[in-house]
């Protein structure tokens, strides 16, 4: 919409009595300052235009209770946009932020804040401030870390901070005592703080795609449900240390997406160690096993190949195709069709 047919609408709608003004999908490039003279306004969506700053006027709408934003190019946010003192709900999503005003954390009234796919790296301290928040979305950032302010937010049920760069979770994030659902998917998360505990209210964690490996803290969580971990629902059965994962547990573990996750977390070599196999050929330093123990439940035998390292007598297992015949044509197909001996020729 071209600047002055935009300026239209607007002049065409009551300053004193318009409530709701909807401006999405109108290929706006700039908000007229004069949007602010909309005193009684409480409702303003400016959904997928081409906005890339916001007038400071935006902050004389203190009626406004929700403000939609998303799937802008805005960099930037005005200070102003901290005076809307009766804002309940703000979309912020999929824009080019990089950061966020400080005054944002004046929002006291604010249930819902989305800021989902921009490029923030950091929160100000000041969205500690948002205390009544019962849904933050985080997702498809590139935040680092997080500000100790946020274990402040007691009243947040949702937290998603999947896809972004953490390493580390602040320990008071066990504050949130409401907390239902968190998302972590996708981050650089190693281990989970003992402050996670408190959160009895969770139901719903997701974690996957992160090198969490001590999972036991999960049992302190009695409404804890689901468990998403490696792309499966985990079973309360599995939450412990990974260490602590048992080859045998595969006997009695039908689900296939979850024995992939054991062999894959237990390895090969201690399942050979657990339960050996049956010998099927050997060639050079090269041994072909069938394992004895699986085919109870598995639809096909597992067939290992086993490996001597000629110069440091490590031993190596791999799992190769149940339709190999020979160890020479399993170590070729672990070579991607490559025989032994042409990296010799090569070399």
């Amino acid at each position: 919409m071209q600047v002055l047919k935009l300026t239209d609408k607007i002049e065409g709608a009551s300053l004193n009595s318009t409530s709701i003004l909807d401006l999405r999908f109108h290929n706006i490039t700039n908000l007229p300052d004069n949007i602010g003279d909309f005193s009684k306004l409480v409702e303003l969506s400016l959904l997928s235009n081409q906005l890339i700053t916001i007038p400071d006027s935006i902050g004389n709408l203190t009626n406004l209770n929700s403000l939609s934003l998303s799937a802008n190019q805005l960099t930037t946010l005005p200070a102003s946009i901290g005076n809307l003192a009766n804002l309940r709900w703000l979309y912020l999503g999929s824009n080019q932020l990089t950061t966020i005003p400080n005054t944002l954390g004046n929002l006291s009234n604010l249930t819902s804040l989305s800021l989902r796919d921009n490029y923030l790296t950091i929160l100000p301290d000041t969205i500690g401030g948002l205390l009544n928040l019962k849904c933050l979305y985080l997702d498809r950032n590139q935040l680092v870390s997080l500000p100790d302010s946020i274990g402040n937010l007691v009243e947040l049920t949702d937290l998603n901070l999947s896809n972004n760069l953490l390493t580390s979770l602040p320990n008071n994030l066990g504050n949130l005592a409401n907390l239902t659902r968190l998302n972590l998917n996708n981050n650089y998360l190693t281990t989970l703080p003992d402050s996670l505990s408190n959160l009895t209210s969770l139901q719903e964690l997701q974690i996957n795609n992160n090198d969490i490996a001590n999972l036991s803290i999960l049992q302190k969580l009695p409404n804890l449900k689901i468990v998403k971990f490696q792309g499966v629902n985990l079973p309360q059965r599995y939450w412990h240390d990974v260490s602590e994962w048992q080859p045998q547990w595969l006997l009695n573990e039908y689900n296939s997406q979850l024995r992939r996750i054991l062999i894959d977390r237990i390895g090969y070599l201690q399942i050979y160690n657990q339960f050996g196999a049956l010998f099927q050929d050997t060639w050079r330093q090269y041994t072909l096993l069938k394992t004895r123990k699986f085919q109870s439940f598995d639809r096909e035998p597992m067939m290992l190949l086993k490996m001597i390292c000629p110069s440091t007598a490590h031993v190596h297992i791999l799992r190769v195709p149940p339709d190999m015949k020979s160890a020479e044509e399993a170590i070729v197909w672990v070579n991607h069709g490559i025989h032994p001996d042409t990296f010799a020729v090569q070399t």
